[in-house]
């Protein structure tokens, strides 16, 4: 047996509010989108703590700018790959219409 010592390097804690709001300054601007557009707002299942205040900030940037947002599935094969399924696993991540104040259109339909 050997006595090993593991140091972690621990980054220091980040304000999410703080930087959304920071980006946004950076890109929002830049958006050339007539008024009224939809803009999806691409939701995955893994990766992002706190993911509802998240989702919720970035919707009420887009409300803000006068964009129509919703929220997609961005998952693969999570869920079953269905709508359903896919919904489930957003709820089970605290992602609904009311916690987002946003629709949520998880139709696996494709348009041309």
């Amino acid at each position: 047996m050997r006595m090993v010592r593991q140091n972690f390097h621990i980054p220091p804690k980040v304000s999410v509010l703080a930087e959304i709001n920071s980006q946004w300054e950076r890109i929002g601007a830049g958006l050339r989108l007539p008024r009224g557009s939809n803009v999806a707002v691409a939701v995955g299942s893994r990766g992002i703590a706190d993911l509802t205040s998240v989702v919720r900030a970035v919707v009420e940037k887009l409300r803000a700018a006068g964009y129509s947002p919703f929220v997609l599935p961005a998952m693969g094969s999570h869920g079953g790959a269905t709508p359903e399924g896919q919904i489930a696993v957003l709820k089970a991540r605290g992602i609904t219409e009311q916690s987002v104040n946003a629709p949520i259109r998880a139709s696996m339909e494709v348009s041309g």
